[in-house]
């Protein structure tokens, strides 16, 4: 199971995160009409964190606040942003500088990286799509 740093985790670890991932990814696609709620979906070039903050912004610009939000990311991109921003130490550092928690769950597939409001999922279930946002990490989306 996957675990924040800080306390409890925002987003339930009993959630499936690669079948969440999943559905995401898809909603947009498949959303009839123009005027349907959509998840953000933003394609990344690396995982860093100004491509995590690249992705934050797009969410803000949804209207949900920063505190409210929450990354949640795999454990192998956590390491890889560890190790290519020099700045940071930690994962607790990582919070600090985009502003919200981030939570690294061993079943989050590592093309995906997702920003959301921890209530806008139950589970799998995608509750408030305008409240996510959804990088595909190197691909060609």
């Amino acid at each position: 199971m996957g675990s924040s740093t800080s306390g409890d985790p925002p987003i339930d670890t009993g959630t499936d995160f690669e079948e969440l991932s999943a559905r995401l990814r898809t909603q947009s696609d498949n959303a009839p009409g123009s005027d349907t709620e959509r998840v953000t979906i933003r394609s990344l070039e690396d995982i860093s964190a100004d491509s995590l903050s690249t992705l934050l912004e797009a969410e803000e610009s949804e209207g949900t606040a920063p505190g409210e939000l929450a990354f949640v990311i795999s454990r192998a991109n956590a390491e890889l942003l560890l190790e290519r921003d020099f700045d940071l130490d930690d994962v607790d550092e990582l919070e600090d500088v985009l502003g919200c928690a981030v939570q690294i769950e061993d079943e989050m597939p590592d093309d995906t990286v997702l920003v959301l409001d921890p209530n806008a999922v139950d589970g799998e279930e995608i509750v408030d799509p305008d409240a996510i946002a959804c990088g595909i990490v190197g691909t060609d989306h």
